[in-house]
């Protein structure tokens, strides 16, 4: 991967998150900053510090993309100074770990349900053994791996925060700004110390849908291009992540690359005795959201 250039650090806030103010006659310690305000600068840092260039080895068929009858190429959308249209932005990406010890529910207060992943294992693309007219194979479930920001700095206070990657089981109601998610593969941050004690708050969802494909060598999942269908947030402040939303003015892509293992397994599936059955296959995948400012 190329080296990526460096966004300026935003110095004056990590010092405030790590320095100890004294004050008062009393030389008494001042707690220093909340928890709500190391994970608010937490998530601003993911997204301020994210890699601003792709690797080199992305292909063509992923980078191009149509908008307004004109295709472009994402790659030279970043290199555009920022703030022209059309241009790019990474706003985020993130490395596949293992999944996460205790992940939140989904949902809100009045409707939640816990997200449908193993507990800290590693990250693996799950197949299940699936019956179709008597004819018995591996089919695709969902992705489980938790998430590791990749970023030009550190991230102060990244263990307030749990990242996970999921398939989002659509049908109930997640919060503004659009409410009901479709089904799809979804990523997500949740910060515990922003729920305002409501274990579904805090949380920014981010729903794609796949539309390019490329083959990553036969025992490699495919690299992909998503268009994103919703970003959700309940409690998170709006400037956190970038309204990766297709709606007239902006759109939202995330691009699945270095992709390894994950493929279907090709025995245990053979009749009934196996119908039902799951296997998780390890896998490793960065994910590149970026947001595009559309032409006028």
């Amino acid at each position: 991967m190329k080296t990526s250039r460096m966004r300026p650090a935003f110095a004056l806030a990590v010092l405030a998150l790590s320095t100890v103010v004294l004050g008062g006659c009393d030389d008494e310690e001042d707690d220093g900053p909340s928890d709500a305000e190391v994970a608010t600068e937490a998530l601003r840092r993911i997204s301020d510090d994210a890699l601003t260039e792709l690797p080199d080895d992305v292909p063509a068929d992923l980078l191009r993309v149509s908008m307004g009858g004109a295709d472009y190429d994402l790659r030279e959308l970043l290199s555009r100074a920022p703030g022209s249209r059309p241009s790019a932005r990474i706003v985020a990406a993130y490395q596949t770990v293992s999944t996460p010890l205790d992940a939140p529910p989904l949902g809100t207060s009045s409707a939640s349900l816990p997200t449908d992943v193993t507990p800290s294992a590693p990250a693996a693309q799950v197949y299940e053994c699936r019956n179709s007219l008597g004819l018995f194979a591996w089919s695709f479930l969902r992705p489980e791996a938790g998430l590791r920001p990749l970023t030009t700095e550190p991230v102060v206070g990244l263990e307030t925060l749990i990242l996970d990657h999921f398939r989002y089981p659509g049908g109930i109601d997640y919060g503004p700004p659009t409410g009901t998610p479709p089904i799809g593969p979804a990523w997500r941050v949740s910060a515990a110390a922003l729920n305002q004690g409501v274990p579904t708050s805090g949380q920014s969802l981010f729903i794609g849908a796949a539309d390019a494909s490329v083959p990553n060598g036969a025992e490699n999942v495919p690299l992909l291009r998503l268009s994103n269908a919703a970003r959700i947030d309940t409690g998170l402040p709006s400037d956190v992540f970038s309204r990766t939303t297709s709606d007239g003015s902006q759109r939202g892509y995330v691009l699945r690359l270095n992709t390894l293992g994950g493929i279907a397994p090709t025995s245990g599936c053979a009749g009934a005795a196996d119908e039902g059955k799951l296997e998780r296959v390890p896998y490793t995948a960065d994910y590149y959201f970026l947001e595009v400012q559309t032409p006028r």
